[in-house]
């Protein structure tokens, strides 16, 4: 029996290289051809504990052991293995190539100590020392290849440099140092003389400083040692002390009551370090006796420590009380701070013009109310609405002329979002000496909100007229009929078809009439408070039974499909009044009947998710216009009509929906992707569970089954907010998504957030701001606060933590990590019901 010998079989990493590579596309071809020479060295290279490396053949075919391959970097390994030498060591080659050519051609084996082989790893290129040699693989047949044992013997190499340097070094010292032996025995007789006649001259220039700095203005005082003892005060320390006995004591001693305040470590610090420490207006608080009352008092100074022999010995302190400037600059300050913050509130912004210069100097404030900040008023005209500057320039012009004032109401378009701000200016010529206009100063109060209001009290108006209007021929319309049959009646009383049929008219307009009559009472009950909710457990699907069979008849007539989308009997349950509820969802499928021309098709879809039900009707018929869509649930709104007036109604449906969903503690959207692309309005309620238990199997097995949170999100990045709601949402929280910092405080309240997740890089107001302002809220400064931002220093999470952040997530945020952080958050008790059921809303 004949035994089969693998030599490729273990060898580590490269043995497994070598059993997996393809050899059969190689000049080698597969490696049972191959001969027992290469198979017995490559063998031989495997199992060696030792760097090894074998090129064959002409081409230098290239095999190595794991210890080898510890020396190479991914540049060559593992591409190395089967690779011809000179395409794998091409940077080396004019080194070792010549070497390889001798051993091949016959010449004999080679050795090399401590060779200097330059090889790029890991990227660079490295100096590395080897001692390797290169022997041949031979037989009868001649050489074949050649085997190299080598070691990386860098370290011993740098070590051996290195101690040669120290022993050159060494050497030079120690001749320096016998010099300055030499030199010091002649220097030495000399010191001590010189020393002599320098403690004369220190004391004597030590009385001169005594006196000296006895008549100083600012205090001074020499303290010595480690344990800082009053070795000298003058009059002007005493004086800040309260003319305590300090001589000879201590600092802690002499001040207990400085203790904590952290002078006296500033005074171990310098002691320790000899360096010079240097403060201005610092706080200190003195107290006499224990019993005395606090003097509070600022001061600058300077803790110099004294050296001799090139050791600390003492600190000299010299400063000035500086309390009078100090409180006098504070008031000044919060002067200032309170006319900043004043003129912040009223939206104000001051101004100087130079007319020479035509520079302009505004308020530090202005960015806010502007946008920008400029400093030449060509760029202020550039940015003010056109017809508004050639009436500003007419007054400015008149005013220069006679020193005197002028004032107007202009338009701006702040350069940073293109919103529009009103302005009213008014601005007063100032001469110089010569009475010539010099400057203008002037004031910008930003009354765009007066502006705003002014222009929704005239729309209001108009809409109010409209309506009126509008009312007036819709309740005149059923008149005309109903006279028209009461004169067939009088014709004809005996006719029964003629009685018959003008009672059908009267019939139908009257009931047309009072539809508009109930609309117009349930709208103001409803705004009135009149209306009181008989809230019980609803099954909602009997909810869509009774609203589809109210509108059915409208919806065949127009010819219509209707699709349904809604959860099966006992599934989904809210709390609420049946008959209100079938009001809504009736008043929503009506509307999308009555603006769909014939043949269209509607869809009712109804979904659950969390603690959220939310249904949805759909149409494909005329849209709705964007300037309609931020007043679509206004009183007396309605869409543009056909010419002939077949929609009808008074446009009060939808703010009817609005208000009755809100009676349930829900909301409603509107969204439409343009006119003649169809509408969606959609109704978010809170979802309850479903009676006896039934609603516990429509429960989806990705839904969340715990109590989820009502977190607030404001992201101006509008994309990474969605995106960020819809992950949290998954997690079964309730969402609710703001892009403006002012609209998240405005909101803040109805929806009584349990966390809120804060970007801080916010238009108009910080997330820092922001989170401070929440602080202050009455209903969210229990919530929790995390901040999720693209600033990612510490000083950013410092100033993120003073401001009122629990938590801090750098973008793109683990989301992983903030899950975490919201399951171990508790839901605030609130009273939920009385607030807008949770939902997720674009801001």
């Amino acid at each position: 029996m004949r035994l089969t010998f693998d030599f490729f079989s273990n060898g580590g990493e490269l043995g497994a290289l070598m059993r997996a590579k393809d050899w059969s596309a190689t000049p080698l071809g597969p490696p049972e051809h191959w001969p027992t020479l290469l198979k017995s060295t490559i063998r031989l290279i495997l199992t060696s504990r030792h760097p090894m490396f074998l090129w064959w053949g002409g081409e230098l075919l290239q095999f190595y052991n794991d210890a080898y391959r510890l020396t190479m970097g991914p540049e060559r390994h593992p591409s190395a293995l089967g690779q011809g030498g000179r395409e794998c060591w091409e940077e080396i080659w004019p080194i070792i190539g010549p070497q390889i050519d001798m051993v091949m051609a016959g010449g004999g084996s080679t050795w090399h100590e401590d060779q200097l082989v330059p090889v790029t790893r890991h990227g660079k290129r490295e100096d590395v020392w080897w001692t390797y040699g290169y022997s041949p693989i031979e037989d009868h047949g001649g050489v074949h290849g050649v085997l190299v044992v080598c070691n990386d013997v860098t370290a011993q190499h740098n070590a051996k440099a290195a101690l040669e340097r120290m022993n050159l070094a060494l050497t030079e010292q120690i001749a320096q140092r016998e010099q300055a032996q030499r030199l010091e025995a002649i220097q030495t007789g000399q010191r001590l003389r010189a020393e002599q006649a320098l403690r004369e001259q220190r004391e004597a220039e030590s009385t001169r400083l005594r006196s000296l700095f006895e008549q100083a203005h600012g205090f001074m005082c020499i303290l010595r040692g480690p344990q800082h003892v009053f070795e000298f005060a003058n009059s002007a320390y005493l004086r800040l002390v309260g003319e305590r006995a300090l001589i000879g004591k201590s600092v802690r001693e002499a001040l207990p009551d400085v203790v904590g305040q952290g002078f006296f470590e500033l005074l171990d610090a310098v002691y320790a370090s000899g360096q010079p420490y240097k403060a201005g207006d610092l706080r200190i608080e003195l107290r006499v006796t224990p019993k005395s009352a606090p003097i509070h008092a600022y001061i600058d100074f300077v803790y110099q420590p004294i050296m001799e022999n090139g050791w600390v010995s003492g600190i000299f302190v010299q400063g000035f009380d500086v309390t009078d400037r100090t409180v006098a600059r504070q008031a000044l300050q919060r002067s200032e701070l309170r006319l900043k913050e004043g003129m912040k509130v009223a939206r104000m912004v001051v101004w100087d013009w130079d007319l020479a210069s035509n520079e302009v100097v505004f308020s530090d404030n202005a960015p806010e109310l502007f946008g920008a900040n400029w400093t030449d008023m060509r760029q202020v005209g550039a940015v003010l609405d056109p017809a508004d500057l050639r009436r500003m320039e007419l007054a400015h012009r008149e005013a220069v002329e006679c020193n005197g004032s002028y004032g107007d109401v202009v338009r701006l378009r702040r350069p940073d979002n293109g919103q529009t701000v009103w302005l009213q200016v008014y601005a007063t010529v100032v001469p110089d000496h010569a009475g010539h206009a010099h400057c203008i100063r002037g004031v910008s109060i930003d009354v765009s909100a007066r502006k705003r209001a002014e222009e929704s009290l005239r729309e209001a108006g108009r809409h109010k007229d409209e309506f009126l209007a509008m009312l007036s021929h819709e309740l005149r319309n059923p008149l005309a009929p109903i006279r028209s049959a009461a004169h067939l009646l009088a014709m004809a009383p005996d006719n029964a078809s003629r009685v018959k049929m003008s009672s059908v008219i009267i019939e139908r307009q009257v009931n047309h009439m009072t539809s508009l009559i109930n609309d117009l009472l349930d709208v103001s009950r409803v705004n009135t408070g009149l209306v009181v909710l008989d809230k019980q457990l609803i099954d909602l699907h009997q909810v869509v039974l009774e609203s589809v069979e109210q509108t059915q008849p409208l919806i065949a007539e127009r010819g219509h499909v209707l699709s349904l989308d809604v959860p099966g009997e006992g599934e989904v349950a809210v709390c609420g009044d049946r008959k209100r509820l079938v009001q809504v969802l009736s008043n929503l499928l009506h509307n999308a009947a009555k603006y769909t021309p014939p043949g269209g098709r509607i869809t009712l879809e109804i979904s659950h998710h969390g603690d959220t039900v939310e249904l949805h009707v759909r149409d494909n018929g005329i849209g709705l216009d964007a300037m309609l869509m931020p007043h679509i649930f206004d009183l007396f709104t309605q869409e543009k009509r056909s010419s002939d007036r077949s929609q009808g109604g008074l446009g009060l449906g939808l703010a009817l929906v609005r208000s009755l969903v809100s009676l349930h503690g829900g909301h409603v959207t509107a969204a439409s992707p343009g006119p003649g692309e169809g509408a969606t309005f959609s109704v978010y309620l809170q979802k309850h569970a479903a009676p006896d238990g039934a609603g516990s199997a429509g429960r989806g097995p990705g839904q969340h089954q715990g109590e989820g949170l009502r977190l607030m999100l404001v992201d101006d990045n509008k994309d990474a907010a969605n995106a960020m709601a819809m992950v949290l949402e998954s997690a079964g929280h309730v969402v609710m998504v703001e892009h403006d910092p002012h609209r998240a405080l405005d909101s803040v309240g109805s929806f009584g957030p349990d966390a809120c997740l804060l970007d801080i890089g916010l238009p108009g107001m910080d997330g820092n701001e922001l989170a401070r302002r929440l602080r202050d809220n009455v209903q969210a400064r229990a919530a929790t606060l995390i901040a999720v931002t693209g600033y990612g220093n510490k000083y950013d999470k410092a100033s993120a933590v003073q401001a009122g952040f629990d938590h801090y997530f750098v973008k793109p945020a683990n989301t992983a990590e903030l899950i975490g952080v919201l399951a171990r958050i508790k839901p605030l008790a609130n009273e939920k019901q009385s607030s807008p059921v949770a939902e997720r809303i674009e801001g």
